[in-house]
């Protein structure tokens, strides 16, 4: 059934061309005119070779997408797509990685994500079975909520939330902070650490690390303006990951000592950046300085690598790895009962 051209159903036709060109037309496998104008008719859009001719022009001039014709293929492509295949496949697998997002959500986000692609390479990005063992969080609402911690952010206003540990009683798995009740801090950053999503947010008191995933109900930005701004330093968060282990945070940093195997340079590097100053101590060894928050994840990290890793100063970090390692071993001379 022809539908007509002009008027609105011109600015149809060049829509459904825009959208025709954009899944099928790439460099790999350029889209032929035939194909293109049989599309149009089959959609009830007929048109002529100079109607065609005019309508990629618009497309190219109004909509900025840059078409070009391959003579060896006969068919035209698309220079500039929205994403380009490499970035729709590093999305993919960003959402897939994230350990904050569900299975269910995130599959949900990859099929949105193919849409964007053309139709030939859609099949490419169904990626999920490599990542469908991968260890997530449970709570399947916490995707959307979340977008209520950046309003607040925005909107310089406090926001609260249930918080939860998860338990090991089957009937009650999970163990509500503040005994069940709202918790309300102020907002200052989202933050991403090892695939994990955290809230950095100050309490009244200090500023804590809260894992996005263990929020629940997080509400719409409260009419309370936010404290804490003269404590926050956007510039000492963006370092807490080399001073920080796993978000367990002590609010007091040390400038730590090590002495390191050259065969652990590449872990050292992993977890405080590739700015890091390592000094050569000898032809198997070197040493470096960085600034360190002591608990328990950190001596956990140490301990990690053996004789290849020693920490040489200050005397309370020593003092702290050392009682870390004791406490360890006088657990096992008990059988691990205690």
């Amino acid at each position: 059934m022809k539908r007509g051209n002009s008027g609105f159903g011109a600015v149809a036709r060049v829509l459904l061309l825009h959208n025709y060109l954009l899944e099928n037309a790439t460099k790999e496998q350029p889209a032929q005119r035939k194909d293109i104008l049989e599309y149009l008719e089959n959609e009830g859009y007929p048109i002529t070779v100079n109607t065609f001719y005019r309508d990629l022009a618009l497309i190219q001039d109004v909509c900025h997408l840059q078409l070009e014709y391959d003579e060896h293929k006969k068919g035209y492509y698309v220079v500039n797509p929205l994403f380009e295949p490499h970035e729709l496949r590093l999305m993919i697998d960003s959402i897939q990685a994230s350990r904050f997002i569900t299975k269910t959500k995130a599959s949900e986000i990859t099929r949105k994500i193919r849409k964007m692609a053309g139709k030939r390479l859609q099949a490419s990005l169904n990626r999920t079975s490599y990542v469908a063992d991968r260890i997530r969080s449970k709570n399947d609402s916490v995707v959307k909520d979340a977008d209520n911690l950046h309003k607040a952010i925005a909107a310089d206003a406090k926001t609260a939330f249930y918080y939860f540990h998860y338990s090991p009683d089957r009937r009650n798995p999970k163990s509500y902070s503040k005994s069940g009740k709202k918790l309300i801090v102020s907002p200052f950053a989202l933050y991403w650490n090892n695939g994990n999503y955290y809230l950095y947010a100050y309490d009244g008191t200090k500023f804590r690390f809260y894992r996005v995933d263990r929020m629940e109900k997080i509400s719409e930005p409260l009419l309370e303006r936010r404290e804490g701004h003269d404590l926050f330093k956007e510039k000492d968060l963006t370092q807490k990951k080399a001073k920080v282990f796993d978000m367990y945070s002590t609010g007091k940093s040390y400038d730590v000592k090590f002495r390191c195997h050259n065969r652990i340079a590449h872990a050292v590097i992993d977890q405080f950046g590739k700015d890091i100053m390592m000094m050569t101590d000898d032809d198997k060894h070197f040493t470096f300085t960085q600034s360190v928050e002591l608990s328990p994840p950190f001596f956990a990290w140490v301990a990690t690598f053996g004789h290849s890793i020693k920490i040489l100063s200050p005397d309370d970090a020593v003092k702290g790895m050392r009682d870390f390692l004791n406490d360890s071993m006088d657990m096992y001379k008990n059988d691990g009962n205690t």
